[in-house]
């Protein structure tokens, strides 16, 4: 398992080689961040980062105020190993959400043909962010 810089992937840049995609490789990436006013690193595989990454970016978080929010709800867990969780817990609330568990063919019907219209929004999206942590916080003070 490597760690460190990217030096592995700098020398495909050089060459003609295409760059391979870090997630692909099972690569472990560094990050600092700043928690509760101290410095830390974090390290994670590529394709955690980039979840974390989309996951931000939806939710409009900086990763230092993630990072503060899964410390604040750890209790037995890494950091590491607590964002793992809250990102799993995020993306399958996501999918949940948008993959309901029932449809009714008769509802179905309705909405193709024009009888059913969804209500106007009535504000911001669900920060699923916010469930997700609160999910991994249940889930760390049970198994405590």
């Amino acid at each position: 398992m490597i760690q460190g810089s990217d030096s592995g992937l700098r020398q495909h840049r050089r060459g003609n080689e295409p760059r391979p995609n870090p997630a692909s490789t099972g690569r472990r990436l560094k990050r600092n961040v700043r928690v509760g006013g101290r410095r830390t690193t974090i390290v994670l595989e590529a394709y955690v980062w980039d979840s974390i990454d989309s996951m931000l970016d939806k939710e409009t978080v900086s990763l230092d105020e993630f990072c503060a929010h899964v410390d604040h709800a750890r209790r037995n867990s890494s950091m590491a190993s607590s964002a793992r969780l809250v990102v799993l817990a995020y993306f399958r609330l996501l999918d949940q959400i948008n993959n309901p568990p029932f449809v009714d063919p008769d509802m179905q019907q309705r909405r193709r043909d024009g009888l059913l219209r969804a209500p106007q929004p009535s504000g911001p999206p669900l920060p699923l962010l916010q469930l997700a942590i609160r999910r991994f916080a249940q889930d760390e003070a049970r198994a405590g």
